[in-house]
């Protein structure tokens, strides 16, 4: 950062010195500014106005399964540590998509897979496969999003419903457009906008080429929802529900 303040001050010097007018001399300053924080000054202009403008739920109707299938949102697949010996390949599967789908009942979730975790914060692209998983025991653990599992991969989507997310990211604003849809016929049962701003990575407690994502941007701790209710209880369960 002191490098960038450094460089900062000589381009503002040379500027003023090649362009008399004063005008030249601020757009170099609201340049060098803007440069490494433009993510998060547009995340904290526009999360109002977008919160305003695209934040929708709507519920035309609603059904009971026994698996919910998802494309998009997290759409990453990521193998826990061998440290977890006790457990086999299958078991240690996780699929970003297939939370807590097992704690609200449901008997098997399903997930279109593209990218494949090589770290906390890094993924690479893979052809597309489908994974299913199903609760390792035989009466569903209620108590836990993380009870055992285990994550396949299958030729064919088992699930009659689908619930698609699609991301939208500029800096630190995020918009999910999410759709619930019967597959069978193709009917959309219900739609979810939610509005994001993510809480960036604070070198001092200032924003500094987050934009670059040297660095993991949205924790949590200071992120705000529009609505907030979808982050706390996943908006597809008030449209699907487990069979009884």
């Amino acid at each position: 950062m002191a490098i960038y303040i450094a460089l900062s001050f000589i381009f503002i010097v040379f500027v003023k010195k090649l362009f008399k007018k004063p005008l030249y001399k601020w757009l170099a300053v609201a340049f060098v500014i803007l440069f490494p924080t433009w993510d998060v000054v547009f995340g904290y202009l526009a999360y109002y106005p977008a919160c305003f403008i695209f934040s929708k739920a709507e519920i035309y109707e609603t059904a009971e399964t026994d698996g919910i299938y998802y494309e998009g949102g997290d759409d990453y697949v990521y193998k826990l540590s061998e440290g977890n010996a006790e457990r086999t390949e299958e078991e240690r599967t996780m699929v970003g998509s297939i939370y807590d789908v097992f704690v609200k009942g449901f008997y098997f979730a399903e997930a279109k897979v593209t990218r494949e975790s090589i770290s906390d914060t890094k993924k690479k692209s893979i052809p597309s496969t489908f994974y299913r998983c199903v609760p390792v025991l035989t009466s569903i653990d209620k108590t836990s999003p993380f009870s055992p599992k285990r994550c396949f991969i299958v030729d064919k989507i088992k699930s009659r419903y689908l619930v698609r997310v699609t991301k939208i990211r500029i800096g630190i604003l995020e918009i999910n457009l999410k759709r619930v849809y019967d597959r069978t016929s193709g009917k959309l049962m219900a739609k979810f906008n939610r509005v994001s701003r993510w809480a960036y990575f604070n070198f001092l407690t200032i924003p500094f080429f987050n934009w670059l994502e040297w660095a993991d941007y949205s924790e949590a701790e200071g992120s705000v929802h529009c609505p907030f209710d979808d982050y706390l209880d996943p908006f597809e369960y008030k449209v699907l529900r487990p069979v009884k």
